[in-house]
């Protein structure tokens, strides 16, 4: 049983993702259906591009650039959320979209770092990501049975102009 679990995690992985976007649709705010929604569409693209591509991907450099632009555009979305949004979760999302980020850079100026170090700095931070955001959804659903509508975006910093 722990075999199969674990030869088709990225699948269970990628399912609960998209499970937490249609409760997102349905229960979330904006940041909760934002942040799911970037997600669920990276692992989209992302079984996309393996299809087109196939497992070994686009390497340069010993990086991944699928993967690279793939987390990429998360950090794009990921980060000014993170800072705006009426919440903590989002931020612990965003730190985990660093850690990745980071994975890529690491790769593409030390080519000479572990692959297995790589690949876990690469892929660790969707499961930090995946538990933030259950968590996230479930606080959030929470708090608004607790207490009504509440603001979703923080006013701590000017609006963007």
């Amino acid at each position: 049983m722990l075999d199969i679990l674990w030869y088709n995690k990225a699948y269970i992985e990628h399912a609960c993702f998209v499970l937490l976007f249609l409760v997102a649709l349905r229960r979330g705010a904006a940041p909760e259906r934002i942040l799911t929604g970037t997600i669920a569409g990276i692992v989209i693209v992302h079984r996309i591009y393996h299809l087109i591509v196939g497992n070994e991907g686009i390497i340069w450099r010993e990086a991944d650039m699928g993967h690279l632009a793939l987390d990429c555009v998360s950090f794009a979305v990921v980060i000014p959320v993170a800072l705006r949004a009426n919440r903590v979760y989002p931020l612990w999302i965003g730190a985990a979209q660093i850690i990745a980020m980071m994975a890529h850079g690491y790769r593409l100026s030390l080519t000479d770092i572990n692959l297995f170090a790589y690949q876990m700095m690469s892929m660790i931070p969707s499961y930090i990501q995946l538990a933030a955001l259950t968590l996230g959804l479930i606080w959030h659903i929470s708090r608004h049975k607790r207490i009504g509508d509440y603001p979703s975006w923080s006013n701590a910093l000017p609006p963007p102009r």
